[in-house]
């Protein structure tokens, strides 16, 4: 319709909310029993249980494990470049899956493909396995699913999932809570055991409907970074962001010190889901160890709005050697929930 020159300014698609299919352990043995009863290209066997395991061991997507080359594997990682985002990412592999993998590529050259498919053929590959075994609803996406649940279920934190999966947002990742959070199961059991809820210890929230208040740092381009300093950007400013479900009320955010003393601050009412904000504090301050604190609440009508969820993000500060040019080595991001109102930091 804005082609046509007639755009619809005020229509809006709301897009359903859908979970990702949950695939039970005995269907993966069956899956695999699939492959290695092969009748005919016998050899291919060994491709195409590797490929799945590592599908199943590394949340790769089909078309990451088809640009994925011999060179991208560095022993117990390997590193999926240019992925949905054009970002590359570093993924750990386990020491079993590590050895067979290895000895797969031993005589490969470095820029070969690993297992020389593309991304329509690895689907099909999957798609006819899954039918042989009787898994209609099993797809190649779904071994990514797979993976994500099978992270959660083994108590990995939902962050790092986050950086695995490569997602750009924390609330795409979110989603793998409600097919299993072990919390819910916990909660429901005790119907059966006749013991009271309040004996157990959940969220003022879901943490499915949780506000997830994060904070980045921002660099500019490297073209007008001094020669003289070996960094290749320089820091422009913070970002925080809401990539929760819920908005979050009463922000902070302020700039600490190394021994965690309020030095510069900032206030919002509210931050609504998918806002964001940008922040430039003073940084014209001694090199070394300084803190991003974001602390805020969610909007419940329960007692539990007294708690705060805070964000951390620890950074090594340097300044250059141009006026002007800052540069800031960020942490790990920290998550601390449900903080009592004694325990916030005074920013004001």
């Amino acid at each position: 319709m804005k082609w046509y020159g007639e755009p619809i300014n005020d229509f809006k698609v709301r897009v359903p909310k859908s979970l990702p299919p949950y695939t039970d352990n005995s269907d993966i043995e069956r899956l695999f029993q699939a492959i290695e009863s092969k009748a005919t290209h016998k050899k291919l066997i060994t491709r195409d249980r590797l490929m799945v395991e590592l599908a199943l061991k590394s949340g790769m997507r089909r078309g990451e494990l088809a640009n994925l080359e011999v060179r991208d594997i560095h022993g117990d990682f390997l590193v999926v470049r240019r992925g949905k985002y054009e970002k590359d990412r570093a993924i750990p592999l386990p020491p079993d899956l590590t050895a067979r993998l290895g000895s797969y590529i031993k005589d490969k050259k470095p820029t070969e493909k690993v297992f020389n498919l593309t991304g329509p053929s690895i689907t099909m590959k999957i798609k006819k396995f899954a039918r042989k075994a009787g898994l209609s609803e099993l797809h190649a996406h779904a071994l990514r699913h797979k993976f994500a649940t099978d992270l959660l279920e083994h108590g990995a934190d939902i962050r790092s999932i986050q950086q695995l999966l490569g997602h750009e947002n924390l609330s795409t990742t979110q989603v793998y809570l409600a097919v299993t959070d072990k919390r819910l199961r916990e909660a429901v059991n005790l119907l059966e055991g006749g013991k009271s809820p309040k004996s157990v210890e959940l969220p003022g929230e879901s943490v499915d409907n949780r506000p997830i208040v994060t904070v980045k740092a921002v660099y500019k381009s490297a073209e007008t970074v001094s020669t003289v300093f070996p960094a290749p950007t320089y820091f422009s400013h913070f970002v925080v962001s809401n990539e929760g479900k819920t908005p979050a009320i009463e922000l902070e955010v302020g700039l600490l010190d190394s021994h965690r003393n309020s030095l510069e601050g900032r206030r919002e009412t509210v931050l609504m889901v998918g806002e964001r904000i940008e922040w430039t504090p003073t940084l014209d301050r001694p090199d070394g160890q300084y803190y991003v604190v974001c602390q805020y609440r969610t909007a419940t009508a329960n007692k539990q709005s007294e708690h705060w969820n805070q964000t951390w993000l620890p950074f090594e500060l340097i300044q250059s050697g141009t006026p002007g040019e800052v540069f800031v080595a960020p942490g790990h991001l920290t998550f601390r929930t449900d903080i009592d109102q004694n325990d916030k930091i005074t920013i004001f």
